[in-house]
């Protein structure tokens, strides 16, 4: 009978990565995603487990007097306090791309006839394209993020749980009923995280499919996100994206043009490149060209 791992040991051991299988094939960015699709607004997690986002709007606390402040910590407290399940609070900082307004703003300013008007707008793209030199515009946006755990997934213990980031199973599968009953008492469970955030003065919305898969996008690619819009993703037709053709390759820069010694080089060889070459006739046997 092998010797029992103590209880520091199994930790051990669960928290290493094990071999990978399948080394040569070839994986898909979903593949490395924690959720498995967005479906009816509702982020459905590989173990089965279900998320709703709700959007908030802010409310300036600073300029509130000392007894709306008051209000606002009490019934912040007693919204945390009659909650049963645990909530997640996200803030997501993003700077604001000022181009297309500035160019929009440009545009009316060429085809502004008023001199006075069009001075005013000058000095204003002016002190708005300095301000966007000097510091950068954010936007904040505020998340709550209501979940539904399955009861598999609630029995597990703390070494197991851990595992599961380390090592994450297979996808679990859900009948169409279980799902439903469970996306029920999630919207129960939304519609409470709302009635709550009511009663300090903030507004929620829960955000629809689209709009779901447009903060992932959003979060998932940053840059691109900036200057290229998500479409319609009633469009979208194929499960997965998979890259074509040979492997991507590691980007390796064009060879450098080799210097001149001196100037007088480089006039001469720049003046060799731009003479245009005659052409020799050519003789055919008998004389005749």
């Amino acid at each position: 009978m092998p010797p029992q791992n103590n209880p520091n040991q199994q930790e051990y051991i669960n928290s290493t990565t094990p071999p990978k299988k399948g080394k040569g094939k070839m994986q898909s960015t979903q593949a490395h995603l924690n959720f498995a699709e967005v479906r009816d607004g509702i982020v459905i997690m590989r173990d089965g487990s279900l998320r709703m986002v709700v959007m908030c709007s802010p409310t300036n606390y600073d300029l509130k007097s000392a007894s709306e402040k008051d209000a606002i910590e009490f019934a912040y407290q007693g919204f945390l306090n009659g909650l049963h399940f645990p909530i997640q609070i996200i803030v997501q900082s993003r700077k604001i791309d000022l181009d297309s307004y500035l160019d929009d703003l440009e545009q009316k300013l060429a085809d502004q006839t008023n001199p006075l008007l069009a001075g005013l707008m000058d000095d204003y793209i002016y002190n708005i394209r300095d301000l966007l030199n000097q510091v950068n515009i954010m936007d904040k946006r505020f998340y709550v993020i209501v979940p539904y755990f399955v009861a598999e997934a609630a029995k597990g213990n703390v070494f197991k749980e851990l595992a599961g980031t380390v090592a994450p199973q297979g996808d679990v599968s859900q009948t169409s009923k279980q799902f439903q009953d469970r996306r029920a008492e999630l919207i129960q469970r939304t519609n409470t995280v709302a009635q709550g955030l009511a009663s300090i003065g903030v507004r929620a919305a829960v955000l629809r499919t689209q709009e779901v898969i447009e903060l992932f996008y959003g979060s998932y690619n940053i840059d691109e996100s900036e200057h290229q819009a998500l479409g319609d993703t009633q469009e979208i037709v194929t499960p997965a994206t998979t890259r074509s053709g040979q492997p991507a390759r590691p980007y390796q820069p064009s060879p450098k043009e080799a210097e001149p010694q001196d100037l007088f080089s480089a006039a001469e060889q720049n003046n060799i490149a731009q003479t245009p070459q005659q052409v020799q006739p050519q003789f055919k046997p008998g004389g005749q060209q």
